[in-house]
């Protein structure tokens, strides 16, 4: 299949890129930049098309559009411009993304993914069920930006294209995101939890959010929305042990909420607060895991 990739030079696009085309399938990168990061600078050949939007003929011939663009959420303070610009790169764009789907008419792509993420189930209490799929949306910024965005891409599945939601929870890889950013500290004897340590981290190793991706393309009656998280989320101050444990180093410095909140503002409640997801739906289609414990996720990363 040829498949495209709006968002395809940022951290899991890219890696999903590579992916695809070592299974057999090309691959179209639509860039703002056309700048290819290192880690596709070592694959020639790549298709790439730049501009802010997709036009109708780098849209031709695409069977599966896969839309992962947006400016990045964690770890950035949320000044008034920069949650407009966050809101602007995922609501705003997957709209006149859709709309140019849409006027496609039977040339459109069969099946159109949409990123979003776990944010949109807000805070999860201690002793309230886990969120799945069926959960009600938080009345909080994360959760109204996640439905306004998902609500645009649903406008693909009215028009009768096969609509994928992926709510993508913390992607664990050694070449960026979380993981990479906790590293140096608890390498060098001053990592540990964020806070109390009692907020939920629902995580998934970069192996199996590309896969199930994969899973998701090939399964044609898959729709809708799908929990890309492990079957076992947990604590940050569990992860924080697990990792150090891994590392061969202790757990024992904390990053107090507040010098996150001076740093970020708004921004660090992607750090400071926790959900508690399961992939119900990912695993009643059929999908098996290959990383469904976090110890096992962190010693193939990390060797």
């Amino acid at each position: 299949m040829l498949i495209g990739i709006t968002g395809g030079t940022g951290l899991i696009g890219s890696m999903l890129a590579i992916r695809l085309k070592a299974e057999g399938h090309r691959v179209r990168i639509f860039s703002r930049s056309g700048k290819l990061p290192p880690r596709l600078q070592r694959i020639s050949e790549w298709d790439v098309r730049i501009g802010s939007l997709p036009t109708r003929a780098d849209l031709e011939g695409v069977d599966v559009l896969i839309n992962l663009a947006g400016e990045p959420i964690a770890g950035v303070r949320w000044t008034p411009e920069y949650k407009q610009r966050i809101r602007s790169s995922r609501v705003d764009f997957t709209k006149d993304l859709v709309a140019r789907l849409i006027s496609m008419g039977e040339f459109a792509p069969k099946t159109f993914f949409n990123s979003s993420a776990i944010g949109i189930y807000g805070s999860y209490d201690a002793g309230t069920p886990p969120f799945d799929e069926d959960s009600p949306i938080a009345d909080d910024e994360l959760g109204s930006l996640c439905k306004d965005w998902e609500e645009e891409a649903l406008e693909a599945q009215q028009a009768g294209i096969r609509t994928i939601l992926l709510r993508t929870g913390v992607v664990l890889t050694t070449e960026g995101g979380a993981l990479a950013t906790m590293l140096p500290a608890f390498k060098l004897f001053a990592g540990g939890p964020i806070g109390s340590g009692n907020q939920i981290l629902s995580w998934i190793h970069i192996e199996d959010q590309l896969s199930a991706i994969m899973f998701l393309i090939r399964k044609e009656e898959a729709k809708g929305a799908f929990n890309l998280v492990s079957p076992e989320p947990l604590s940050n101050e569990q992860f924080s042990k697990v990792l150090a444990k891994t590392l061969g180093r202790p757990s024992f410095t904390r990053v107090p909420s507040f010098a996150l909140s001076l740093a970020l503002g708004e921004g660090a409640i992607v750090a400071t607060h926790g959900q508690r997801v399961v992939p119900k739906r990912l695993q009643e289609l059929g999908y098996k895991f290959r990383y469904p414990n976090l110890e096992s996720a962190l010693r193939n990363l990390l060797g």
